[in-house]
């Protein structure tokens, strides 16, 4: 992905919170000059800053790809992320959510081949 779309996907995620650029520079610790650059694709993005913007927009890393840009262990990661946070007693009913939807999908792909 390149500069530009990268930093749009900066912008659309910073505008669907209504943050401002210096509202979204103070969460990540940046001035608001530095996010107009990397909105812009002016500016470089170090991949170590991922988390904290995905945190600060409300977002998932994988949201900064595009989706044929992440493999499979990129997605699972994602997926695994998500799945500790939650509390302990949670994570089995999401197990068993995963599992239904898995059973959906089949049934549904199933009828209509």
């Amino acid at each position: 992905m390149d500069s530009k779309e990268f930093g749009q996907r900066i912008r659309l995620a910073r505008e669907r919170l209504g943050l401002s650029q210096e509202d979204l520079a103070t969460l990540v610790s940046k001035d608001q000059t530095a996010v107009s650059e990397y909105e812009n694709g002016k500016r470089k993005f170090y991949v170590s800053d991922l988390p904290l913007f995905a945190k600060a927009l409300e977002v998932p890393i994988f949201y900064f790809f595009s989706s044929n840009e992440l493999s499979q262990n990129d997605f699972d990661e994602a997926l695994l992320t998500e799945f500790h946070k939650l509390p302990p007693e949670a994570m089995s009913h999401a197990l068993q959510m995963m599992q239904s939807l898995v059973a959906v999908y089949e049934l549904a792909y199933q009828s209509s081949v």
